[in-house]
C-alpha cells in the first residue's frame, strides 16, 4: 500500500479509502490510485487485513456426510448466504466421525475462521462446548445446546412425526411400523419417542413394529425384511428418505405392493424422493433455509447478538407411496 501511495503521490489513507470505497476522494485522485494499483499489480493481503480488523471474513461449516443430499443442500444454502454477506465458507466433511469432527473444529480455529457452524455434531456435550467456546460465535444444527455455548437451529421433529402419522391414520392405516435411525442422531431419538408416545395415545403401539438400523439403503433393506418376518404392518415411517429407498426395495423384493398393502413415508424430501418407484411421500424439511438461517445467525453473533434457538416447521409432501394418487 505504501508503494501504491508513493507512485500515486498520495497518502496510504487515501489508498485505503479508494480500496474500501469509503470517505471522499476526487475523481482525479481515484484514477491516479487505480492506475498505480494496476502498474504495481497490487493485491490486498488477506492476512494483513485480518490482523488489522481482527476478522478473516471466513466461516467454517462442519457436516457429517456430503454423500447424503440432505447435508449437501444445507451446505449450498449456507455457501450462498455466506457469499452474499461477503464471507468465504470453509467446508469440512467429517464422514460421521467424532474424532474428525473435533480435528476439523481445531483446524478451522487455527486457520482463523471467525465463526463456525456444526451440523448434527457427534462430539459429547463437554468436548463440543469446549471447542465451540474458542470461537467468537458458533451455531449448531440439528441438536439443541445451551445458549451459553452456541445458537442452535433445529427442526420440530415431533411435529414431523405427527404429520406422517396423521396422514396415515386418515388413510385408515392402523398398524404403523417405524424404521428408526441410530441414537447418534439426536433427531432420531426425538422422532422415535414422538412415534411411541403418539401410537400409545391411540392405543395402537406395538414394540415389535419398531426397528433401529443404520441409515444406509443396505441396512434399511435388511431391517425392513426383518420387520416383515416379525409382525404384520400396513404402513412404514422411515427416519429419512435414503432409508425409505432401501425399504421400498425390500417391499418390492418381498412382493408387497406400495401403497395398496403398505404405505411408506420418508423424511427430508431430498431430490431423489420424487423419482423413486413409487414416488415417495415424505416430511419436507427446509434444507437450504437451514443453511441460510445458520449463516445469518452466525454473522449476527459475530456482531454481538445474543445466542438464539431457531425452530423450523416441517411440511408433509404427499406422493404415491402414501396416497397412490400423487
Amino acid at each position: 500500500m505504501a508503494d501504491v501511495a508513493r507512485l500515486a503521490g498520495v497518502s496510504k489513507q487515501t489508498v485505503s479509502r479508494v480500496l474500501n470505497g469509503t470517505g471522499r476522494t476526487s475523481e482525479r485522485t481515484r484514477r491516479r490510485v487505480e492506475q498505480a494499483i494496476r502498474e504495481l499489480n497490487y493485491r490486498r493481503s488477506g492476512v494483513a487485513r485480518s490482523l488489522a480488523t481482527n476478522s478473516s471474513l471466513t466461516l467454517g461449516l462442519v457436516v457429517p456426510a456430503l454423500d447424503n443430499p440432505y447435508y449437501a443442500d444445507i451446505a449450498q444454502g449456507a455457501e450462498l448466504a455466506a457469499w452474499e454477506a461477503g464471507y468465504n465458507l470453509f467446508l469440512c466433511n467429517v464422514f460421521q466421525d467424532a474424532g474428525r469432527e473435533g480435528a476439523a473444529l481445531r483446524s478451522l480455529e487455527e486457520r482463523g475462521a471467525d465463526g463456525v457452524i456444526v451440523d448434527t455434531p457427534r462430539l459429547p456435550d463437554g468436548a463440543l462446548a469446549e471447542l465451540l467456546g474458542r470461537y467468537k460465535a458458533a451455531v449448531v444444527i440439528g441438536r439443541e445446546v445451551p445458549l451459553e455455548v452456541a445458537s442452535s437451529i433445529v427442526v420440530d421433529d415431533a411435529a414431523g412425526v405427527q404429520l406422517a402419522l396423521g396422514a396415515l391414520h386418515d388413510a385408515e392405516r392402523r398398524r404403523v411400523a417405524l424404521l428408526a435411525g441410530p441414537d447418534l442422531y439426536a433427531s432420531s431419538t426425538v422422532r422415535r419417542e414422538a412415534f411411541v408416545r403418539s401410537e400409545r395415545e391411540r392405543g395402537l403401539f406395538d414394540p415389535a413394529r419398531v426397528v433401529i438400523a443404520d441409515t444406509s439403503p443396505e441396512a434399511s433393506f435388511a431391517a425392513t425384511l426383518e420387520l416383515l418376518s416379525r409382525t404384520p404392518f400396513d404402513a412404514l415411517v422411515c427416519f429419512n428418505d435414503i432409508m425409505a429407498a432401501g425399504a421400498l426395495r425390500a417391499l418390492q423384493v418381498a412382493g408387497v405392493r406400495v401403497p395398496e398393502e403398505v404405505a411408506v413415508v420418508g423424511h427430508d424430501d431430498i431430490p431423489m424422493a420424487a423419482w423413486l418407484s413409487p414416488p415417495l411421500a415424505t416430511v419436507r424439511v427446509p434444507k437450504r433455509e437451514i443453511g441460510q438461517r445458520a449463516v445469518a445467525t452466525l454473522i449476527a453473533g459475530l456482531s454481538g447478538a445474543a445466542n438464539t434457538r431457531v425452530v423450523l416447521t416441517p411440511e408433509l409432501t404427499v406422493r404415491e407411496s402414501l396416497s397412490g394418487m400423487g
